[in-house]
């Protein structure tokens, strides 16, 4: 297997002009499959690659990552998401990630949602326990 690139390579690799769609894309695949996925998704967005991004985006969306999922928006997606936002933030706020809960209600325009989310980050910060929409117990993790 070859070695990864440093920063600077992988930088110059993704901006440079001499880099084609497929190599992107290629990259993109590679890592993929070592779980890069940031590093994926910046090489399918060079590559306009739609089915690469949208691998990542169901991650992002079944891990709650909001960041990760508003990296593999392509120009015009982003309010074009509604739905996938909403699936997100529901399982955001399942795992107890309440930050990309808080972000993704505000994202939304959901205040109600976003002011919810901010007082369970403000008790897990502050040492509380506290349970999810459901009922159910929530990881303490940030």
């Amino acid at each position: 297997m070859k070695e990864w690139p440093d920063f600077l390579k992988k930088k110059e690799i993704l901006f440079s002009p001499k880099t084609t769609r497929e190599e992107a894309i290629a990259w993109g695949d590679r890592y993929f499959e070592a779980q890069r996925l940031h590093d994926a998704a910046a090489f399918y967005r060079r590559a306009q690659h739609e089915e690469g991004m949208a691998k990542i985006r169901e991650i992002a969306i079944e891990t709650g990552d909001l960041q990760l999922f508003e990296e593999t928006l392509l120009e015009g997606e982003r309010e074009e998401v509604t739905e996938e936002l909403r699936r997100l933030v529901r399982r955001a706020e399942e795992l107890g990630r309440w930050s990309d809960a808080r972000r993704a209600y505000e994202r939304l325009g959901d205040e109600v949602g976003k002011k919810r989310a901010w007082e369970a980050l403000s008790r897990l910060l502050a040492g509380e326990s506290h349970r999810g929409p459901g009922g159910q117990s929530q990881p303490q993790t940030l």
